[in-house]
């Protein structure tokens, strides 16, 4: 367990700029917007009029309005870092086993008492849990950050921060779901991790190629074939893939009931689950029939990459 943690800290340390840095950059960038718009409004805004009105209004909304919206803000506004967190995942992936080939230090990492099995874990391990752990805590810190600088413009204007929104919005309750929603997440997309793990274990040069390109030919050739067959477009990878996209339970987009938007699971396209950002709705995912079948495709990817680990040499 203590080599499996040694390296893990290697994976952070060796990424510690896509892994703390960048969600560091956008939460820089959320707290500057606001601050920028705060600097806009005071410059447009006559002795900021408009602002205080906007606050008197939100103070005649009854509590739960105010204490349900101000929780769709706080889970709303991670959804910039979960996409970004998507993409920092998906390229560290890609270079996880690559890397120890491309600059020939595989002999090296071998020669240390760690096996190939403990090595690919802790990659693993690290895509999963460490990257969106750090982007959670810098999520929860950028909030904080910025709902101290809210208080401020509220108090400047005479009015109570406490009784607006500090003490009917609950921040716990909006940060375990966002931090739930990511480590199940990790879980639901096990079988794409396992996919680039076994693409950089195995790639000469160019994994992104070696990733991409095999799924969109084998997807358009099933296209192609069961279009000659029944001259309809039925479902095939690209299909099967968006459906898991879908289904994920990150907090990715919006459904509409009755005219009015709330944040969602996934994209509300499929009716194999309920879209409603809740607990039981991830929980319902994680023990379904399609994630036990996305385990068992992760783990041939996953002990298709520890055969190429096993065989692995400076060439």
């Amino acid at each position: 367990m203590n080599r499996l943690f040694a390296l893990i800290r290697r994976e952070y340390w060796e990424n510690k700029g896509a892994f703390r840095t960048t969600p560091l950059v956008i939460g820089g960038i959320y707290i500057a917007f606001l601050l920028m718009s705060i600097f806009t409004t005071a410059h447009f805004d006559n002795e900021m009029y408009t602002f205080r009105e906007a606050i008197r209004l939100l103070a005649e909304q009854p509590t739960e309005f105010r204490s349900t919206h101000g929780l769709e803000v706080l889970l709303g506004s991670s959804l910039f870092f979960t996409i970004v967190l998507a993409f920092v995942v998906f390229f560290y992936l890609l270079g996880a086993l690559y890397d120890d080939r491309k600059d020939r230090s595989i002999l090296f990492w071998k020669s240390l008492p760690a096996s190939d099995t403990l090595t690919i874990a802790s990659k693993l391990l690290t895509a999963m849990f460490l990257a969106p752990l750090m982007f959670w805590i810098v999520i929860v810190l950028t909030q904080i950050i910025m709902a101290i600088i809210a208080s401020l413009m509220v108090i400047s204007v005479g009015e109570n921060p406490w009784t607006l929104f500090l003490s009917v919005i609950n921040p716990f309750e909006a940060w375990s779901m966002l931090l739930v929603s990511y480590l199940a997440s990790s879980i639901w997309f096990l079988p794409m991790y396992g996919w680039l793990l076994l693409v950089s274990s195995f790639a000469p040069r160019i994994p992104l190629l070696f990733a991409v390109l095999p799924p969109v030919v084998f997807a358009i050739l099933q296209v192609w074939i069961r279009f000659l067959e029944t001259f309809t477009f039925n479902a095939s990878l690209f299909g099967l893939i968006g459906k898991w996209v879908a289904n994920s339970p990150a907090i990715l987009t919006v459904q509409v009931h009755d005219g009015e938007g709330t944040l969602a699971l996934g994209g509300p396209l499929t009716d194999d689950f309920d879209h409603a950002v809740s607990l039981m709705n991830i929980l319902d995912r994680l023990f379904s029939v399609q994630m036990l079948g996305g385990l068992i495709v992760a783990a041939v990817f996953l002990a298709g990459a520890l055969w190429f680990r096993h065989r692995a040499t400076e060439s």
